[in-house]
């Protein structure tokens, strides 16, 4: 079985296109080794190119650095779909711990806890949806997330999960 680079569907072996985004899937597979008509000569094979724009490979491992991964965290705070480098995530889980205790110091500073409670709402649906891309990296399911509600055990195999290195090319997630 093969999964489209561009969505992560699962797409029939011999397929031209995607089923669900149409991404012509053919185009990938013809830049791996291409026959010179005019001279016979077969040029060497090239990686291919896994995203829809041709000519530029997708970088499933980049790393953004603070700034950009945590831009990106809060930029796809209610996507679930897609994948999440390791290093961003930590960049990211990193920048919103900061906040947390900021939230944290206005709290003792005004004698109260609606900057926490505020926070913690406010943070929720973006630690979630970054917790899943994560995973969605490292070709887990969504599902995965419910390890959480399993005391102790749950919260380390979890925690191994988040810490797995992704994939390096596309995979049923994207």
């Amino acid at each position: 079985m093969n999964f489209c680079p561009k969505c992560g569907t699962a797409v029939e072996a011999g397929a031209r296109f995607c089923p669900k985004c149409g991404f012509d899937l053919q185009t990938t597979a013809s830049q791996t080794s291409t026959v010179n008509q005019a001279t016979s000569q077969v040029t060497p094979p090239t990686q291919p190119s896994w995203s829809a724009q041709a000519g530029t490979a997708v970088d499933y491992q980049s790393n953004l650095g603070f700034i950009g991964a945590t831009k990106q965290y809060f930029q796809n705070y209610v996507n679930f779909n897609g994948r999440m480098s390791r290093a961003n995530y930590w960049w990211a889980y990193l920048a919103a711990t900061l906040i947390a205790l900021a939230w944290l110091f206005l709290d003792a500073a005004f004698d109260s806890k609606i900057f926490s409670t505020i926070g913690g709402l406010v943070m929720f649906m973006p630690n979630i949806t970054g917790m899943v891309r994560r995973l969605h990296d490292s070709n887990h399911s969504t599902w995965s997330v419910f390890w959480l509600f399993v005391p102790i055990v749950g919260w380390i195999y979890f925690f191994i999960l988040l810490l797995q290195a992704g994939d390096q090319e596309a995979n049923r997630f994207g």
